[in-house]
């Protein structure tokens, strides 16, 4: 009979095993035909090959023990491999009640191809995962063992949350555009009845100082003394003056709190508009304004606004795009600022300029907030990377806003910081017509 050459064991050398070599033993014992160097051989590799998968994997052995895991596993739960080697499955994963401490019942539920479960961590943390086993059977078919897999689901349900609460957004902006526009017929018929009553009131006014002159000239009289009597009495019970004096005032109230809310329906209108899909024209000073109305909420409790908006031409980012980034650095400010004075009653400021240099607009907002600490510098542009408590921040605002103006507009974003004194943010636009370097 020839020999199997190619499974012979080969001599070291100086150069490079090649991936022949490397699967030599693992082939011969394969083949039937392994020799104690080969099975030896066979056995590190597949050593190698367990430990350097990159996702979780257990085997389990009847009656539900575990038997070997892999690094990858430990990283995730936080054992050691020895903390877990020997001890029941049910341990570390959580199958529901049907299971419950039974390792066999365990075992058969792990045969279930992609389901998701929990897998518990050693802090009693509840990791989410894709698990899936794979048996090993004898030659009679009975249960060796079950291969287990996982893959950590955790950054997905991050995206898909995110992706819920963005399409939730996107659903509470259409909506709000939708409010915007039905609002805006009554605040107008609000506004133009009370100019109506402003310009009757002046007229009003206009015949009350006629009917005083007469009354002034009738005192001459005295058979009209009761009747004048009667008037005086009349006008200290409503207080004339008074109301002479009040009804005006309070007619300029009522016509500031209308043209603000028409202010801020007009503004949720154009920030709530998609804008074009193409890459446009935008009206940076305008978007200021617009944002400013709309995020009020965010920052009138906090901070006062300076506003410094030069003379400048369109740039080239759209409206749309233009209003989510100056809301994410406006409520940027405002948080920081909001950190820094917390319930002292103290107020931070805003400033926001616009000018002109060479072939782009410049926009900063600088903020008087807490400052970006030295170590998270070079984070705060990764997604999801927030400092910010659970429900305030998602860190997406200015991975997005230095997408849009970075990667979209040929644009530059950058910041400087000093702690505890404040953080200014620095966009550079291209104007709207010149070409991208």
């Amino acid at each position: 009979m020839a020999e199997k050459k190619a499974l012979r064991p080969t001599a070291r050398s100086d150069s490079p095993s090649t991936s022949a070599q490397l699967f030599e033993p693992l082939a011969s014992l394969l083949a039937g035909d392994a020799c104690e160097t080969h099975l030896r051989g066979a056995v590190q590799l597949l050593r190698r090959m367990f430990d350097a998968i990159s996702d979780p994997l257990i085997l389990v052995a009847p009656p539900g023990v575990i038997q070997a895991v892999n690094p990858a596993t430990c990283a995730l739960l936080g054992y050691a491999s020895d903390a877990l080697i020997g001890k029941p499955f049910p341990c570390i994963i959580d199958l529901g009640t049907d299971a419950g401490d039974n390792g066999t019942a365990a075992l058969q539920m792990l045969l279930i191809q992609k389901q998701e479960v929990h897998l518990i961590a050693s802090n009693r943390g509840q990791i989410p995962v894709l698990f899936s086993g794979a048996p090993m059977r004898a030659e009679g078919g009975a249960l060796d063992a079950v291969v287990c897999s996982a893959v950590d689901l955790r950054q997905r349900k991050e995206l898909e949350h995110e992706f819920r609460q963005a399409h939730k957004l996107e659903s509470v902006g259409r909506l709000a555009a939708g409010i915007a526009h039905e609002i805006n017929t009554p605040i107008q018929f609000i506004g133009d009845s009370v100019h109506f009553l402003d310009e009757a009131f002046a007229d009003c006014e206009s015949v009350a100082d006629a009917y005083r002159a007469l009354r002034d000239v009738a005192k001459t009289n005295a058979a009209l003394a009761p009747l004048l009597e009667k008037i005086a009495a009349t006008e200290g019970a409503v207080d004339m003056d008074f109301l002479r004096s009040e009804i005006p005032q309070s007619i300029r109230r009522i016509l500031g709190g209308v043209q603000r809310v028409s202010s801020i329906v007009s503004a949720m209108k154009d920030f709530a508009h998609p804008g074009s899909a193409e890459k446009e024209a935008g009206n940076l000073n305008h978007a200021v304004e617009t944002t400013l109305a709309v995020a009020r909420n965010e920052y009138k409790y906090v901070a006062d606004v300076d506003l410094d908006l030069a003379e400048i031409p369109a740039v080239f980012c759209s409206t749309g795009d233009l209003n989510q980034i100056l809301l994410n650095l406006i409520v940027n400010a405002a948080n920081a600022i909001e950190d820094r004075v917390g319930g002292s009653g103290e107020r931070g400021r805003i400033r926001i300029r616009t000018h002109r240099e060479g072939d782009h607009v410049v926009l900063e907002i600088r903020d008087t907030g807490c400052g970006i600490p030295i170590a998270i510098r070079d984070k705060i542009f990764d997604p999801f990377f927030t400092t910010k408590d659970v429900g305030r921040g998602s860190g997406q605002g200015l991975a997005i806003s230095r997408q849009l103006i970075v990667e979209r507009y040929a644009g530059d974003i950058s910041f400087t910081s000093e702690v505890g004194v404040g953080t200014t943010f620095s966009v550079r636009l291209r104007i709207a017509g010149e070409e991208a370097p």
